[in-house]
């Protein structure tokens, strides 16, 4: 009778150790392997394939004139001035003045790349040096702009007050003013003009060693 109640109590105490170890035993921790959807990533060098351009020299809204020069050393050649007269349509240049070992063009801004390419790629030929320099005159050719519409603006009431003159005193006073008006026109209008026909252009001496 006592080892049965020996027994019985030994089977109590392991069938609750066993409870007590599957309880307090740490769980393991769970890790998420859920695939997600990632949208792949942009490639950063895409920007740079291709062929590069270059940045145009100015923007369409900017009133820029430049001039420079080039200097070339061409050896023993003698007609070399010659030459790159005779390629001027090839960089829409205007020949301004030449002699045997210079010659200055008028041209567009965005043709100057142009005409490097020509003393480059002719034979014997080769650039030494350059330098251009560039006067911004898009602030002042906007700031003429206006003032021209506002002295219009003056002119076209003198006319009005002009028709309603009661005196001869008064039709000579506003006719004076009107003058006075036209010459400060005329003086802007010459300005906007000189701005436009030098905007995007440049002046390029180039001399021959």
């Amino acid at each position: 009778m006592s080892r049965l109640c020996i027994c019985m109590v030994l089977i109590s105490v392991l069938t609750g150790c066993a409870t007590y170890g599957a309880v307090d035993e740490p769980q393991p921790l769970r890790v998420d392997t859920e695939t997600r959807d990632v949208a792949p990533q942009a490639d950063r060098s895409a920007g740079l394939k291709g062929s590069f351009d270059e940045a145009p020299l100015e923007d369409a809204e900017l009133r820029i004139s430049r001039n420079g020069w080039i200097r070339v050393d061409v050896g023993e050649e003698m007609a070399a001035s010659k030459r790159l007269r005779k390629a001027a349509d090839k960089f829409e240049a205007t020949v301004m003045a030449f002699n045997d070992r210079s010659v200055t063009f008028k041209m567009p801004s965005d043709r100057l790349e142009s005409l490097l390419d020509v003393i480059d790629g002719t034979e014997g030929w080769e650039i030494d040096e350059f330098d251009f320099s560039a006067w911004d005159r898009t602030g002042e050719f906007y700031s003429v702009e206006a003032r021209v519409k506002s002295t219009q603006a003056v002119k076209d009431r003198m006319l009005k007050l002009l028709e309603s003159a009661n005196t001869v005193e008064e039709v000579l006073s506003i006719s004076r003013k009107l003058e006075d008006l036209q010459v400060t026109l005329d003086g802007f209008e010459t300005s906007i003009r000189d701005i436009k026909l030098h905007a995007g252009r440049v002046d390029v001496t180039v001399t021959f060693d």
